[in-house]
């Protein structure tokens, strides 16, 4: 008995100005309000009891279903065949974004064709545009659908121009714009079939009121607050052909077997190149007790530095562990040492 007295004594707590106002009506089958009033109770009971004396609480027995009702209840709501075939497989996202003078958020509601719903909320610790928000919004819902492991996805939204830049509809002429649209492109490609639907926003309103709480903060305890940076701006994690870097020559002799003409230097070369291996035209450093690491570009170096340091979680991190942490994350690059004491004592 001390379980539904719980939930009625938080409901009184979390809902206290209703309580003060109306009659409150609890519909249980188990005896609480006697259980509640006996002298030989245990204790807490007692004192329940007395902190819900001040409210007008009346219980009544819960009203049996009737037949009748249930079975119009399940002929309504039962699919037909035709929509589990098409339905089945499929994953539905409803995204929002949300972004106002003083603070901004995205929100994504997933739908699992099983039924399942999972929901995202995220802050946006920078300056956006409306339109920016969505297309952020967009990118989450696909991305943590990717990673589900969806190959069949419905997209939702209320934002017109952006559901109609992706189908093909209106065509993006800001340069944020393109950037955006090209990034939701390329993830696109991923799935077998997605199909971009766009609702009125009265129809889109879990997601609707999850990025509102995000930009306003209100609703949203720190756990729930993810520093983001624009998904624009990420850089993509590939080695860069154009330029040289300390991997272009370890990668042209294992692409071509081609060495320096110092022979001391073909020599180092060849002593080098034994510890890495190239994997689909990506570089990799082999190791005796780990898994192969990435190896990474000066760019893409400081880009992973800068977000294992102070990234979503701000860890602040000292040296020493911060190149444990990138190491583990599966990364490498022959400078990591230096540059992770150097970016450490410049961080404030």
């Amino acid at each position: 008995m001390e379980k539904p007295a719980f939930a009625l004594i938080t409901a009184s707590q979390k809902l206290r100005h209703y309580f003060q106002a109306y009659v409150i009506n609890v519909l249980i089958d188990h005896p609480l309000k006697k259980v509640m009033n006996k002298l030989e109770a245990a204790a807490r009971l007692i004192q329940w009891a007395v902190e819900l004396s001040e409210f007008d609480v009346r219980y009544q027995p819960k009203s049996a279903i009737k037949a009748q009702a249930l079975a119009d209840f399940i002929a309504k709501f039962t699919p037909s065949q035709d929509d589990l075939d098409e339905e089945t497989q499929r994953w539905v996202i409803n995204v929002d974004g949300s972004s106002t003078l003083y603070a901004r958020g995205i929100g994504v509601v997933l739908k699992s064709p099983k039924g399942d719903k999972l929901e995202y909320a995220a802050c946006l610790q920078y300056e956006t545009t409306n339109n920016e928000a969505e297309y952020e919004a967009l990118f989450k819902g696909l991305e943590l659908t990717k990673f589900l492991g969806a190959e069949s996805v419905v997209v939702k939204g209320n934002s017109q121009l952006v559901i109609n830049q992706v189908n093909g509809i209106c065509e993006a002429k800001e340069d944020r714009m393109k950037k955006y649209l090209n990034k939701v492109k390329r993830l696109v490609q991923k799935f077998k079939e997605v199909r971009f639907v766009q609702l009125p926003r009265e129809k889109n309103m879990e997601a609707d009121a999850l990025a509102r709480a995000a930009s306003t903060g209100g609703v949203m305890d720190e756990c729930n607050k993810v520093q983001y940076i624009p998904s624009i701006d990420l850089p993509e994690i590939q080695q860069i052909g154009g330029g040289e870097d300390w991997m272009s020559p370890i990668i042209v002799y294992l692409n071509e077997g081609r060495l320096l003409e110092d022979k001391d230097e073909a020599r180092k070369l060849r002593v080098r190149a034994a510890k890495y291996v190239l994997i689909d035209k990506v570089l990799y450093k082999r190791g005796f007790s780990q898994p192969y690491l990435r190896c990474l570009t000066p760019d893409e170096s400081n880009y992973v530095l800068r977000e294992v340091h102070e990234g979503a979680y701000k860890n602040h991190s000292g040296a020493r562990s911060l190149i444990h942490k990138v190491v583990h994350a599966d990364y490498y690059w022959p400078t990591i040492q230096a540059d992770a004491k150097a970016y450490v004592k410049m961080c404030d």
